[in-house]
């Protein structure tokens, strides 16, 4: 019992670990794309537009990932949803055999 706990608490840190060193890598990415971006448009602009320009990307981008909706995640399909089928199939069985018990009488 303890060992699948362990294995699912190992599983789970290394997930969460690797989620956070991709984030760090992302943020890193983009730091380093920003400021390329920054030295190539203040050579072809000028100060004023590149400002301008990498401030309203990044505006764009938080008003994006603030307004997108989340898909909440949907639960797996459990064993339950056979069961509604089983009774139903019973219940179609008892109200045969009581059909045919009334014909019987």
């Amino acid at each position: 019992m303890f060992a699948l706990f362990e294995a699912r608490l190992r599983a789970g840190l290394t997930r969460a670990g690797r989620t956070i060193a991709g984030a760090v890598c992302m943020a890193v990415a983009a730091i380093f794309f920003t400021i390329a971006g920054w030295i190539a448009l203040v050579e072809a602009q000028g100060e004023l537009i590149a400002a301008l320009i990498v401030g309203v990307v990044y505006l764009v981008l938080a008003l994006l990932l603030f307004f997108l909706p989340v898909r909440p995640r949907l639960p797996a399909a459990s064993a339950t949803s056979a069961a509604p089928m089983t009774s139903l199939v019973e219940a179609f069985l008892a109200g045969r055999a009581a059909g045919q018990a009334m014909r019987k009488d």
